[in-house]
């Protein structure tokens, strides 16, 4: 069987058309069809750098155009199996919430990290007594112009999981997020030290 990028334009574009893409993958679908009906060599070349088949193909060209777009990201890396690989977000930080000493209920964790442009976004890792929910820091997630606006919607995130969710076992979570809250948006004294 013949490797994909050796086939002449017509059968790429029949595979193309047989490719079953995500919605916000279509206009980028679109644009390598484009390209293989015009014999833009220049585009089909700029597209088949990212992958060996179409659906890889076009869902690194959405992966990469997004992390420039929403966070900067320049350096476009695949990994050993042709995927895009994640992007190393910079001046992370990661706050957990409800352990204590005794944490034996999962980890309850906000992560936010900056991109190259900026813009913050977060990540996070959420769980009850039987539920749970998480996702990494990302470039499909919202960016936010600063740290201060990506953390209070982090934590307004945490704290209105935990509420939904309405487990009595780990309060603890959404007291330390609210004080966290109320402490960055200034609703709270903060005791300075007298040195």
């Amino acid at each position: 069987m013949k490797n994909y990028k050796e086939l002449p334009n017509e059968d790429k574009i029949a595979a193309v058309m047989e490719g079953r893409f995500m919605s916000d993958e279509r206009a980028f679908a679109e644009q390598y069809l484009e390209a293989l009906k015009a014999n833009n060599y220049a585009v089909i070349e700029a597209f088949e750098a990212l992958g060996d088949r179409p659906q890889q193909i076009v869902a690194n060209k959405r992966h990469f155009d997004r992390a420039f777009a929403a966070f900067g990201f320049t350096d476009h890396k695949l990994t050993q199996y042709g995927w895009a690989e994640q992007e190393e977000f910079l001046d992370c930080e990661t706050f957990s919430f409800g352990c204590g000493k005794k944490c034996n209920m999962g980890t309850n964790s906000l992560t936010i990290g900056r991109g190259p442009n900026g813009k913050w976004t977060y990540g996070l890792s959420l769980g009850t007594s039987n539920t749970g929910m998480g996702y990494w820091l990302s470039v499909f997630r919202t960016p936010h112009p600063s740290r201060h606006e990506c953390l209070r919607h982090g934590l307004e995130k945490v704290i209105d999981w935990h509420t939904k969710e309405g487990d009595r076992k780990l309060p603890a979570v959404i007291k330390e997020a609210k004080d966290m809250l109320d402490t960055i948006m200034g609703r709270k004294s903060v005791q300075l030290s007298l040195l």
